[in-house]
């Protein structure tokens, strides 16, 4: 059995909800990309082994939608991605 060695959590009006236990950082990144496409929002990503929170960013649109909103080159794409 692999180790589930990054926990990721959902802030939800100032509480982290526990979303699962993920076996590595690319994979957690991953997860939050897709978890994000059903429920944009701020997620955390949570290193059991160092006890401290690795990665935190807000996903305010999904892939899907950014690909179709931002078509115009002058706007800003800060608004649309993953704060990483």
């Amino acid at each position: 059995m692999v180790a589930q060695e990054y926990d990721i959590f959902r802030r939800d009006a100032g509480t982290e909800i526990w979303v699962e236990a993920v076996r590595d950082f690319e994979t957690a990144k991953t997860r939050v990309l897709e978890l994000a496409a059903e429920a944009p929002g701020q997620y955390l990503v949570f290193s059991q082994r160092s006890g401290r929170v690795v990665s935190s960013g807000t996903v305010l649109a999904s892939p899907a939608a950014r690909t179709t909103e931002n078509k115009d080159p002058e706007s800003s794409e800060s608004e649309q991605e993953t704060l990483w």
